[in-house]
């Protein structure tokens, strides 16, 4: 039973911390920096190519998009 009591008292606090502190904290550092990788493995028209298809919901951008 103190062991069951003890244990919830140290998990707990770290489940709060994971879930509400480091979670959005990642989220800030990790999505801008993916994004910023894929810009530089696409180069800058190709990136913006794909963004744009991504928000209209295509899967696949204009060619012409990418040869200009």
């Amino acid at each position: 039973m103190i062991m069951r009591i003890l244990g919830s008292l140290i998990f707990l606090p770290f489940i709060f911390f994971y879930s509400y502190v480091l979670g959005p904290v990642l989220k800030v550092v990790l999505l801008p920096g993916g994004l910023a990788l894929l810009f530089l493995i696409l180069g800058p028209k190709s990136f913006k190519a794909h963004w744009k298809a991504a928000y209209k919901g295509t899967t696949q951008p204009k060619l012409t998009a990418l040869k200009s």
